[in-house]
């Protein structure tokens, strides 16, 4: 048996991604068994019992033992892919494996994961070929999984910490293919007009990077998100030591795509005019989001108070069909009139 690790021990990408979600699962568990119990139950469409049972006075059948601890057992059997769909012939073989190998007790699962939604006739097909071998089969995406984990761990603030970072490690290896559909509004109050002139964004380097959740930026002040624009590129940078010439920049890293002259060019024009607000801005590292334009929209917040951090937006919530070319002033006359709370 191969357990699973906290340190990469696989080349394989496939593994990686299965060993990270695997991890994340145990978080759960250990966080609460009940918590894991309802992910599991709305991605199986299953009633699952995790953790163990407490009963007493249970009447046997020569005797009533004082108590029982007793846990309920089930088996899942998880078949991931990545860049490819689930196969029919594979999904036929896990079903016979597990027919034949399984304990005589509990609920035996066959679950899929994968990027993209799974075809339905495929679906129909291992269905059928599950329930008359007695395993119950399911598909679900990683996109799924992250919603289903994100509810179960609604109100434990280090479990959302951890499966933020899950969040990032999915959409880092292009498993969450929402992304172009996603905003993510940042606060831009002294350094609004800024960041709309520049077409520049930053923030310190150490904060989780925002374009692996989402593809489009907000620009957000006055209780309104007033301009949107799609990220091109992402660095980050400091200021290097003065020369003769003045202070140039340093690239640390280069995020998404590489930075040109120009590019390096608004960089260091944002950081002049941000100066004003943010003395000694980009002495240290910081992530500096290029978008292609921003464009004049508006989506107000209709509930009392402003935004309090950055929030991210789903454009599918607004009725607003996304692909990932679609022109940003598409987007941007999609949002106007809208609202949030």
């Amino acid at each position: 048996m191969t357990g699973i690790s906290h340190f990469q021990t696989y080349s394989q990408r496939e593994n990686h991604v299965t060993n990270n979600t695997l991890l994340m699962l145990r978080h759960v568990y250990r966080s609460s068994s009940l918590r894991l119990q309802e992910a599991l139950n709305a991605l199986l469409g299953a009633d699952v019992e995790v953790g163990p049972r407490f009963e007493q006075q249970r009447r046997g059948a020569h005797s009533i033992p004082d108590a029982v601890i007793e846990q309920a057992p089930f088996h899942l059997y998880v078949e991931a892919k990545l860049d490819s769909d689930l196969r029919p012939d594979q999904l036929q073989k896990h079903l016979r494996s597990i027919a034949e190998t399984k304990p005589g007790e509990g609920a035996a699962f066959l679950l899929g994961l994968t990027r993209n939604r799974a075809d339905e006739r495929l679906v129909d097909e291992v269905e059928t070929a599950a329930q008359a071998l007695g395993v119950q089969f399911a598909v679900t995406t990683y996109a799924e999984l992250l919603a289903t984990l994100e509810e179960a761990c609604a109100g434990d603030i280090q479990l959302k910490e951890i499966l933020q970072d899950y969040r990032s490690f999915l959409a880092g290896a292009d498993l969450l293919p929402d992304q172009h559909r996603r905003v993510v509004a940042f606060l831009c109050g002294t350094s609004w007009r800024e960041n709309v002139a520049t077409g520049v964004y930053y923030e310190p380097a150490d904060r989780n990077a925002k374009w692996l959740q989402a593809h489009i930026i907000g620009v957000y002040a006055k209780k309104r998100v007033s301009h949107v624009g799609r990220i091109r590129k992402v660095a980050i940078c400091k200021l290097a030591e003065a020369t003769g010439r003045g202070a140039g920049l340093e690239v640390v890293a280069e995020e998404l795509g590489e930075l040109d002259q120009e590019d390096r060019t608004a960089i260091l024009t944002a950081i002049e005019r941000g100066k004003d607000h943010f003395p000694g801005l980009a002495d240290e590292p910081h992530r500096f989001y290029l978008v292609d334009r921003f464009v004049e929209t508006e989506l107000r917040k209709a509930s009392p108070g402003g935004m309090m951090n950055f929030r991210y937006f789903d454009l599918a919530d607004y009725g607003i069909d996304v692909a990932p070319d679609t022109p940003i002033e598409a987007i941007a006359q999609g949002l106007k009139g809208r609202e949030f709370s």
